[in-house]
């Protein structure tokens, strides 16, 4: 309800039409209030959604307006530089071209076959022709189909193998990362004690 005065009526007066309820003052301001910080929350939920360049700025006020709802909502980027360079990694891919289909990669279910013409209606010229012309088609869109699929499915494998190539020095600099080794600093009591000479009387 982005219109005021429609969210007026459905907010106060249709209450107050069929229930009966006449809400006072104060309950009627709570309920506006919250009704402009909802509205204020989807339009800039609008602008989050947009991505335009400083959209994670506003995401943040997104969040401070309603934490509850922007908790599960799937605008809101849980991890903001993750996305970013996930971004950056998919216009790279899209950059690619990808290898040609192989022959017998995939597989679709065509709703023609030699089979929908009985054998009487191939004995006919126009029958025939019609087959081949129909067969002809379908063959080609299934092949754009498929191009497609694979395409697709190619550009995921790519950005998924980039994704891990970015990820996996981190992983093995704290997998591998050997820990310093402690600074001990003797105490001046114990340097005393080593430097003191011992006198023995017989």
């Amino acid at each position: 309800m982005r219109d005021p005065s429609i969210a007026a009526f459905w907010l106060f007066s249709f209450p107050e039409i069929m229930g009966g309820f006449n809400y006072d003052d104060d309950v009627k301001q709570k309920i506006w209030w919250q009704y402009k910080e909802s509205m204020r929350y989807d339009q800039l939920r609008d602008m989050v959604a947009k991505r335009n360049p400083g959209w994670e700025h506003l995401q943040e006020a997104l969040i401070s307006i309603d934490p509850v709802r922007a908790r599960d909502d799937p605008v809101v980027v849980k991890n903001v530089p993750y996305y970013k360079a996930k971004k950056t990694l998919e216009a790279e891919v899209m950059k690619l071209d990808p290898p040609p289909r192989p022959q017998n990669w995939g597989d679709l279910d065509l709703p023609l076959n030699a089979s929908s013409w009985s054998e009487e209606d191939l004995k006919k010229p126009e029958k025939f022709y019609e087959m081949t012309v129909l067969l002809n088609a379908q063959r080609e869109i299934a092949d754009k189909i498929l191009d497609s699929q694979w395409e697709t499915k190619w550009r995921q494998e790519k950005l998924n193998e980039m994704l891990e190539e970015k990820v996996r020095p981190y992983i093995q600099n704290i997998s591998n990362g050997a820990l310093p080794r402690p600074i001990l600093i003797q105490s001046q009591k114990q340097d005393k004690k080593r430097r003191q000479r011992r006198w023995w009387f017989f």
